[in-house]
């Protein structure tokens, strides 16, 4: 139920519509702006997204993070530009867009979103410390700045060669140049994880940002079509946002929107794959908002 008083049934309060014009007029919120802005977003029932979507209408363009998450420049949400600028802070600093892109980038889901970045890195120098020429293979690569950094910090060449899973074209291109000076260590596939069809073992299946938005079924599906896809001493780690992610209602209303699970969720999903529970973890960064399932091949 909306109990919040800023918001009534039938549209956004007064004193909320006050506050989001005096917003976009000073060019987005400050920080002590930012405990009423969400709550006004937090309290949004549907009928009010609308008109609070019209309120803050000359931000929801690509100049802002907002904006570039809500037209979806290349047609899907959560593109490989917008998680690139995620991972470097990046800051519109245009008067108009600067606060906006800085509330965005300090809610905790755009932390979360780092956190998991330094999670793979760490993942990855484990396995080069005790394997030589290791195979990973990343399922909806996007961007691809974090083999970036991982290859860029960890340049012996026999460590890790990674195979890059993604169905954008504008992805594959953006990583491609980004990573040109390792060619020699990556390649990759233009194919819908769905439909690839793997022809070696990997000792690491990575999956950071694509699950959150498949529904149950296909999560399943495809645990069950790569397990077989791994060493016998390898292991399938895929991310996906816990319901206890505080920014869920504002992505929500800027049409972000993703299948958010809780840890119990992650285990029944790998039981409904016929995974033993005894080689199935789960564990979370640091704040908690991404957890990441974890599935061992059994040696």
């Amino acid at each position: 139920m909306n109990t919040n008083p800023l918001v009534l049934k039938n549209g956004l309060e007064e004193k909320a519509s006050v506050f989001l014009k005096y917003l976009i007029t000073k060019g987005g919120p400050e920080l002590p702006d930012y405990e009423e802005f969400t709550s006004i977003v937090n309290s949004l029932g549907l009928d009010d997204v609308k008109e609070f979507r019209e309120k803050i209408k000359t931000i929801l363009n690509e100049n802002s993070l907002i904006g570039h998450a809500f037209v979806k420049p290349f047609g899907y949400p959560g593109d490989f530009n917008l998680i690139y600028k995620i991972y470097q802070y990046d800051v519109n600093e245009d008067p108009r867009y600067k606060n906006w892109d800085l509330f965005f980038q300090n809610q905790p889901a755009a932390s979360a979103v780092r956190n998991r970045k330094k999670f793979f890195l760490q993942y990855c120098k484990n396995l080069a410390s005790r394997k030589d020429n290791a195979k990973v293979l990343i399922l909806g690569s996007g961007p691809a700045e974090d083999v970036n950094e991982f290859l860029t910090d960890y340049s012996r060449e026999n460590a890790i060669s990674f195979e890059l899973i993604d169905f954008d074209q504008f992805a594959i291109d953006f990583s491609m140049k980004k990573n040109e000076k390792f060619k020699n260590q990556i390649t990759y596939n233009k194919i819908n994880a769905l439909r690839f069809n793997p022809y070696k073992l990997y000792d690491l299946i990575w999956s950071a940002g694509l699950f959150d938005y498949f529904k149950d079924k296909h999560f399943t599906f495809l645990i069950r079509k790569y397990i077989n896809c791994i060493t016998e001493d390898g292991e399938m780690v895929i991310s996906n946002f816990s319901t206890r992610n505080p920014t869920r209602r504002f992505m929500e209303v800027i049409d972000w929107n993703l299948n958010h699970r809780t840890e119990t969720d992650l285990f029944r999903i790998a039981s409904d794959a016929h995974i033993d529970k005894e080689i199935v973890s789960v564990e979370k960064e640091p704040l908690g908002i991404n957890l990441f399932l974890k599935i061992r091949k059994k040696k």
